[in-house]
């Protein structure tokens, strides 16, 4: 049998002052020889209401006549909740059993925290006791702030508002059980437990009040921040909408993103074959580049990884001991374009919320950096053979020139032209001379370096820069490519030969990369000239035969 929290003098009032005075000494006695004190403390980690009742309180307890019965009635509720504060957490356990029954979902997501549900549950149980009392000033305000965080740490949950005030019914019926266990038939019990449930109602409307401000209070915050996003990634995909240059459009990127995410500090970096390169920062000082990448950049390992719902874009918390940072991986079509950091060095938790935001801006800024790159490729390639065009050849040719005379190097410059591009076309159609056009370009990358840059210049013509190459390798690299494109024309087992005809020139130290561009041209028409004399010669030296088309059924053929 479980003992009653209430001495026995309580539970069997004297009849008179002074056997009340006689047996308060023994109890006072008793309960200083166990080392306990009946002032109502409550347990650690949770609320403590402070107070020791008044002799006077017990006086009126033993006179009831003295006072009104109500007054009779709320010196015993004040007493029974003082004395059953010590009871509180063996309370919330058995709480805790209902409220796993009526809300497991409440129960398995605190639970997954590392929340203790029995201080949690104890924790409210206590309030409601300490509601009961007179005899102390309550703390309603810090009351009233644990319901409000409560709420909004459930509303943080996604769990229903109704499924807490229903667990606030749970603690109710819970305290008013601790209540009437020990006066059960005794003398006033209807009249204590009217008083104590009345209270009790009030209690937990106030207690509901403050929850649902907390849980509404988070709901507003989060909506005002989803809407905050959603104008940050607008005005993210429009700033990045008004520019085609590749590293305006990552430094827009990353200064929105740091505005929308309301952080100080980011870098970004574009993906350049198998290596990562800065393009812009935004709050890093140059000395601190080096020290922000190796702890957030692309090579810093990850305390968490987040897929962030539907989007390609990765994302990961990297935490380090100078920076709270999120790291976004951009990708397009499975290819990874770049990626992006941004953090802060105050303290900050990134909720799923800031994730799947990053991981929503991740996608369009991927998209823009992947246009931009496809833009300054187009601006900078030929579209039929995917070689650099005209105007990038320049470039590049104004480039190693000046590299060539810096560094005394030698440079050569080679030219091509495919004799027979309109006889292809007018024999066989466009078609055939874009295939054509475009076995060449395979063959040149084929024979020529990494370093060679090779270009369309024309409609049948190609140039190729070649940095430390002189004439001889040029003239091998020459031969090379005729032999491969009259190889790759035999496997294609095209109708009509591919020739092409090559002049190279080497540049001298003071020349501009016009000056041997155009003797590289004028030796490409020598050997066209050459190459022309060679066919009419090899045509004279061998039978004209030709096969003409059936008549009457036979064939007819010329030239003996």
């Amino acid at each position: 049998m479980q003992r009653s929290a209430l001495p026995y003098w309580f539970l069997h009032p004297p009849v008179s002052s002074s056997e009340y005075f006689s047996r308060l000494a023994l109890t006072l006695a008793h309960e200083a020889a166990h080392g306990r004190r009946t002032d109502g403390r409550i347990l650690p980690n949770s609320l403590a209401v402070a107070g020791v009742s008044a002799p006077r309180a017990f006086l009126r307890q033993m006179n009831p006549g003295a006072e009104s019965g109500g007054s009779h009635a709320v010196d015993v509720l004040a007493t029974l909740a003082s004395g059953l504060g010590v009871d509180s957490l063996e309370s919330g356990k058995k709480a805790l059993e209902v409220v796993r029954a009526r809300s497991p979902e409440m129960v398995a997501l605190s639970e997954q925290t590392g929340e203790d549900l029995v201080t949690t549950s104890a924790g409210f149980i206590e309030m409601l006791l300490a509601s009961l009392r007179t005899d102390v000033d309550l703390p309603w305000a810090e009351f009233e702030q644990r319901s409000r965080d409560y709420g909004r740490l459930r509303a943080a949950q996604g769990l229903p508002l109704e499924s807490l005030i229903d667990v606030l019914a749970v603690y109710r019926r819970a305290t008013m059980e601790l209540i009437s266990r020990p006066i059960q038939g005794k003398p006033h019990y209807e009249e204590i437990i009217a008083l104590a449930q009345s209270r009790l109602e009030d209690i937990t409307e106030r207690l509901t009040t403050a929850l649902a401000r907390g849980y509404l209070d988070y709901i507003d915050e989060e909506h005002r921040a989803r809407e905050s996003e959603m104008y940050g990634l607008a005005a993210i995909v429009s700033a990045m909408g008004r520019s085609l240059d590749l590293m305006e459009t990552a430094e827009v990127a990353l200064v929105e993103s740091l505005a929308a995410l309301r952080l100080s500090t980011g870098a970004m970096w574009l993906r350049e074959r198998s290596t990562y390169k800065v393009a812009h920062t935004v709050g890093l000082d140059p000395d601190q580049v080096d020290g922000f990448a190796r702890q957030t950049g692309p090579h810093a390992k990850a305390a968490a990884t987040a897929m962030g719902g539907r989007s390609e874009s990765q994302v990961d918390r990297v935490a380090s001991p100078e920076w709270n940072a999120l790291r976004v991986q951009l990708r397009v079509k499975g290819r990874s374009v770049g990626m992006m950091t941004v953090g802060t060095i105050a303290d900050r938790v990134f909720n799923t919320s800031d994730l799947l935001f990053l991981a929503a801006v991740a996608d369009q800024v991927a998209i823009a950096i992947d246009r931009a790159r496809q833009f300054a490729s187009e601006a900078r390639t030929d579209h039929l053979t995917g070689l650099a065009n005209r105007r990038e050849f320049e470039r590049v040719m104004e480039r190693e020139v000046a590299l060539a005379e810096r560094h005394k190097r030698r440079l050569s410059l080679m030219m091509i032209d495919l004799d027979n591009l309109k006889r292809i076309n007018d024999r066989m159609g466009h078609s055939a001379g874009d295939g054509a056009l475009r076995l060449v370009a395979q063959q040149l990358m084929r024979v020529v370096r990494a370093s060679d840059v090779c270009a369309r210049v024309g409609g049948d013509e190609f140039a190729v820069a070649m940095p430390e190459t002189d004439l001889e390798r040029a003239g091998d690299v020459a031969t090379r490519l005729r032999r491969a494109v009259e190889h790759g024309a035999l496997s294609m087992r095209s109708p009509e030969h591919v020739d092409v005809s090559v002049g190279i020139a080497a540049w001298s130290a003071g020349q501009d990369w016009q000056t041997a561009y155009q003797a590289a041209d004028t030796d490409l028409y020598e050997d066209k000239r050459r190459r022309k004399t060679v066919r009419r010669w090899q045509q004279e030296d061998q039978p004209a035969i030709k096969i003409f088309g059936r008549a009457g059924g036979r064939r007819r053929v010329s030239g003996a």
